[in-house]
């Protein structure tokens, strides 16, 4: 069953300075169980995808084109403080998130996302941006989402904490989940086999969209360049 779709989405950004369009027709689904990862240049749109599936584009978009979400939707931003607010310990809204949704533990959401607890007395700032990643996909893994949404969720990490996060995306997955990874860490979401599905996008359109060994052997020396190491 798909999770979440997008559908012919245009998303035009007027500042009133400068005017872009950012995504031109995006088509993609979210399916249960599976990881889509969504890939593409610095710029081509990723981000602004996952805002338009989460609800979040800025009030500068004017946007077109159908967006449906079926369940709960969990959401990892690409900056992970944004996730908490500035003046409470991290820890503390972490277990203010356990209260309210009481699905998963905070021990729970920490271990699987490999957010060290000695550090969650800290204010959100005070985390190195390894840590702060982590403990926004504790927080988001907290409510036990029918759909996650990651933006860059391992770009902080160093190469085992990765292949940890990776791992966990993966069991999320397995167990009935709608995962979209967005990701510049091709070489190693390939090495691992994470993935199930891969996005390609270009200029803010999609330019190849299959299952990930498909992806993976395309002839294409963009897409190729997403695959090769450095």
């Amino acid at each position: 069953m798909v999770a979440a779709e997008l559908r012919d989405v245009t998303v035009h950004i007027d500042t009133g300075r400068w005017s872009e369009t950012v995504l031109d027709a995006v088509s993609l689904t979210v399916p249960e169980g599976r990881i889509t990862a969504l890939i593409g240049e610095s710029g081509c749109g990723k981000s602004m995808t996952a805002a338009a599936l989460t609800g979040r584009l800025p009030a500068s978009a004017a946007s077109s084109g159908q967006v449906r979400v079926t369940g709960t939707l969990g959401y990892v931003p690409q900056s992970g403080v944004t996730a908490f607010k500035p003046d409470q310990a991290v820890g503390t809204q972490l277990r203010e998130l356990e209260r309210l949704h009481r699905r998963w533990s905070v021990e729970r959401a920490c271990t699987a996302a490999g957010y060290p607890e000695d550090v969650a007395e800290l204010l959100p700032q005070q985390h190195s941006g390894g840590q702060i990643q982590r403990a926004a996909l504790a927080a988001a893994l907290l409510p036990s989402p029918e759909l996650l949404v990651a933006d860059e969720p391992t770009a902080s990490l160093d190469a085992e904490n990765a292949y940890r996060v990776w791992k966990t995306l993966r069991e999320y997955a397995d167990e009935g989940a709608a995962v979209l990874v967005i990701t510049q860490d091709v070489p190693l979401l390939a090495a691992i086999g994470a993935a199930d599905r891969m996005v390609v996008l270009r200029a803010g359109r999609v330019v190849a969209a299959d299952s990930a060994a498909a992806v993976a052997a395309l002839d294409d020396q963009y897409v190729r360049g997403f695959f090769r190491e450095g």
